[in-house]
């Protein structure tokens, strides 16, 4: 079965590599400009494309069909996996190792984590980074999102490990007036990243900076809307097209806050309409290029949700980000250990409440004892009726489809079903196997 696993891995890191290889011919083949859009859709203020109604119409209709055949085949992995297996997708998990050990084993391979942060105190040597990732991947039954937060400026994780040069910071890509730069910092960190084994970028920040005391001051592109929609939307095509998926953050906008939500819980007092055209503006914008991800963070929105953390409320996740916004990615919390969140609930606690609000990975498991307790929060949560196996599989399902549109799982072999190239973010010859060859991830 192992050795079976590891030639579907194999299969994938091959066909992801040959779909890099046609973004880049592909790109060279774009204008002076440099914007080689990799999604269907449209950059942000970007004029559509020629070819009329009929073309579009059909562009439509095949992204549809293809959309239903990443959906057909996560149900069926769905389908085979145990209890256990689905919750433990759900968990993005640190450690604090630099090597892969019984405590990273039992949350890899005993809690099948779904997800990784790799932080400072991961990183020794180049060398010893891409071992521990390999090392993880090979004992995991489903690939990981081995995930970094790598922004540039003052959150330039791979810096520490030497990459030169340095990634710059948000606010100095904008500065250049020249969104190109951004759509190479993104591609440069993008190819650092995968050569290292990680896939997915916790990047790029789409706060608008309203307050000039903003507590992520550089880490932003500007102060209106349309100045951070251009620079994170080339940033997340830059990551994007080279095989990484992006992550957009922090719903719902932490740029009108002076305090961090690491050390208390902010509150933005800003009224429903200047919400809707400022705050929520760019992560609205950017949803055609099909973030892999959206964090939601730690804060107070009075004029929406005056009493529960966005990351913890309903009605900032499936009221407005999915419900208005139309959002149907996987959403993803920010570190539920940050007092924003800790201060008020347990980490158990915290994990349930952002189920119900329709979060999809969590984010903040950081031993065996911290998860094993999360997930029997969750499983009592099942048991008394507050969370649903449908729930569960909605969250589920969207992690599968991400990891499927990446090349981390093949596709299930459906005669005369569409191909994935018109899908942001899938393989231009997605690993197709039968039924038979599948893995089958059940206890």
């Amino acid at each position: 079965m192992m050795h079976r696993i590891r030639q579907l891995r194999l299969r994938g890191v091959v066909l992801l590599a040959l779909f890099c290889l046609l973004l880049s011919a592909c790109a060279r083949g774009t204008s002076s400009s440099g914007h080689a859009l990799v999604v269907t859709g449209n950059t942000p203020g970007a004029t559509p494309s020629g070819g009329g109604a009929s073309s579009s119409h059909s562009a439509v209709e095949s992204r549809a069909r293809a959309e239903q055949r990443l959906s057909t085949s996560a149900n069926w992995y769905l389908s085979r996996m145990s209890l256990d297996e689905k919750l433990g997708q759900m968990f993005l998990i640190e450690t604090g190792w630099q090597n892969y050990n019984g405590d990273t084993d039992n949350m890899v391979a005993g809690m099948h984590a779904g997800a990784m942060i790799i932080y400072q105190q991961n990183m020794a040597t180049y060398g010893q980074l891409q071992s521990y990732i390999a090392a993880i991947q090979a004992h995991a039954k489903i690939p990981l999102l081995m995930s970094m937060d790598e922004e540039g400026g003052v959150v330039d994780r791979l810096g520490y490990l030497g990459f030169e040069p340095p990634l710059p910071a948000a606010q100095d890509l904008a500065a250049s007036g020249n969104p190109n730069n951004a759509t190479r910092a993104g591609a440069a960190a993008a190819k650092e990243m995968i050569a290292l084994g990680i896939n997915t970028d916790l990047a790029p920040v789409a706060d608008v900076r309203t307050n000039p005391y903003a507590v992520e001051y550089t880490r932003i592109f500007g102060d209106d809307p349309q100045t951070v929609t251009t620079y994170a939307g080339a940033f997340l095509q830059g990551l994007q097209s080279n095989g990484v998926i992006g992550c957009v953050k922090h719903w719902p906008g932490l740029g009108d806050v002076a305090l961090d939500p690491h050390e208390t819980l902010p509150t933005n007092d800003r009224t429903l309409a200047q919400l809707q055209s400022v705050d929520f503006a760019p992560f609205k914008a950017l949803l055609p290029l099909n973030p892999g991800m959206i964090m939601v963070t730690h804060i107070i929105v009075s004029a929406i949700d005056p009493t529960m953390p966005a990351t913890l409320s309903p009605k900032l996740v499936d009221g407005v980000l999915r419900g208005q916004l139309g959002y149907q990615g996987v959403v993803m919390t920010d570190s539920l250990y940050m007092k924003g969140i800790s201060d008020r609930y347990s980490l158990p606690e915290a994990g349930v409440l952002a189920v119900i609000a329709g979060d999809d990975l969590l984010e903040g498991a950081y031993d065996t004892t911290s998860m094993s307790a999360m997930i029997a929060a969750l499983k009592q949560a099942i048991s008394s009726g507050r969370i649903t196996i449908d729930r569960i599989n909605q969250s589920v399902r969207r992690i599968l489809m991400l990891k499927i549109r990446y090349g981390m799982l093949p596709l299930r072999q459906v005669p005369g079903s569409p191909q994935l190239a018109s899908i942001p973010g899938a393989a231009s010859a997605p690993s197709a196997i039968a039924d038979a060859d599948v893995p089958k991830w059940v206890a």
